[in-house]
């Protein structure tokens, strides 16, 4: 079966900074972009009865941009998903590529699928995987549904002769449903891959199975750590409770990168710096000097007739090395869907990021906003489903 989804949008970006990157001078972007609302992707998915209960599974699919049309996922054909398994009365085994139960715990309990534009980067640089994170050589077990509960284990294999530990991953989680109440929790774990360029560099060489440690610069440091050292931990905890048309929800993440050991001065300095890049520079979102962060992700949304309204705030910390006061980071966002058909909705939505002792990431991907610690965007859309 061919699926997919397709989303556009018009957008607007305030201060952005201009370059070269030291200058104090900011500008507005408006644009054609794709995604936001969720990727824009396509591919093929089936299934078939094998009898007594037992399934065979699989999923292809790519993600790609409507206003350009590359491909998504640094290039990959089926960057997304490419999993074969089998499902039956002792669960769900699938093999591939593929996230990991932190996302599943996100879907649920997060902000970030229903604001995704505002809510990577505070979520610190995406570390706590919950706008999705992808492993590689994955295998992937998802327990039946007991009472209400059901559990995950995942194994991504690093695949290095004579090296078990070289760039291997792994997590578990569980969610338990009863009634209008949900909780979950979910853990990831990664160990570094070989790597040949340093955090921030074109191109930089990854070799861990897990997709996501490049957005951090514990895994993606050549000088930290050896092949094989665990360089990212995540722990998640995630509950919601539906209360009439409305569905109460909220998330805590906390990540640590413990090959990060280094400080790099007791505060950001900018005097004369007034931009740097999240995952890489100093007193950044799981950047060079940021050993630990902490992610409190509150939201609702609200069922109108054919309209969903939804309201979110995320404040993350920042344990900087060396450095007497925690980074910040704080957005505020609202939207609205409005359900054309089953398949077709239109959005629109609006955030604020607001900065204090570190560099601001930026609220979306189109720019961080230079010398200024805030910036906002807004922006309207179209998404369709196949």
């Amino acid at each position: 079966m061919l699926a997919g989804t397709g989303v556009g949008r018009v957008g607007y970006v305030n201060k952005i900074g201009l370059t070269p990157a030291s200058a104090r001078q900011t500008g507005s972007r408006w644009g054609v972009d794709s995604g936001q609302y969720t990727q824009s992707r396509f591919g093929m998915r089936g299934t078939e009865d094998l009898g007594g209960g037992l399934k065979a599974n699989f999923v292809l699919e790519g993600g790609l941009t409507i206003d350009n049309g590359a491909s998504g996922q640094g290039g990959a054909t089926f960057g997304r998903r490419t999993t074969i398994g089998l499902t039956g009365s002792a669960g769900t085994i699938e093999l591939g590529r593929r996230k990991d139960y932190t996302d599943i715990i996100a879907v649920q309990f997060a902000t970030t699928t229903r604001m995704l534009p505002f809510t990577a980067k505070a979520h610190a640089n995406n570390l706590d995987r919950a706008t999705g994170s992808r492993g590689n050589n994955m295998a992937f077990y998802l327990t039946p549904e007991w009472n209400g509960f059901q559990g995950n284990l995942a194994y991504a294999f690093g695949e290095r002769a004579g090296d078990f530990r070289n760039g291997r991953a792994f997590g578990f989680g569980g969610t338990y449903k009863n009634g209008p109440f949900a909780i979950g929790a979910a853990y990831w774990q990664s160990h570094k891959g070989n790597v040949v360029a340093a955090a921030g560099t074109t191109p930089a060489s990854n070799s861990s199975s897990d997709d996501g440690a490049t957005s951090g610069a514990g895994c993606n440091t050549a000088a930290l750590g050896s092949s094989g050292d665990t360089c990212l931990k995540v722990i998640v905890v995630g509950a919601s409770y539906k209360l009439g048309d409305a569905l109460l929800r909220g998330q805590y993440s906390h990540v640590s990168q413990p090959l990060v050991n280094a400080s790099s001065g007791a505060a950001p300095n900018f005097a004369t710096i007034f931009s740097a890049s999240a995952g890489s520079a100093a007193f950044t979102a799981g950047g060079i000097n940021n050993r630990k962060a902490n992610v409190f992700d509150l939201g609702v949304d609200y069922k109108l007739g054919q309209w969903l309204l939804k309201g979110a705030v995320i404040h993350s910390r920042y344990d900087f090395i060396g450095a007497s006061n925690s980074g910040k980071l704080t957005v505020l966002a609202a939207g609205a869907d409005y359900n054309l058909t089953r398949r077709t909705l239109l959005y629109g939505m609006a955030g604020v990021m607001k900065a204090s002792d570190m560099y601001s990431p930026g609220l979306t991907a189109n720019g961080a906003p230079g010398v200024d610690n805030s910036q906002m965007a807004m922006m309207a859309g179209v998404l369709h489903r196949f």
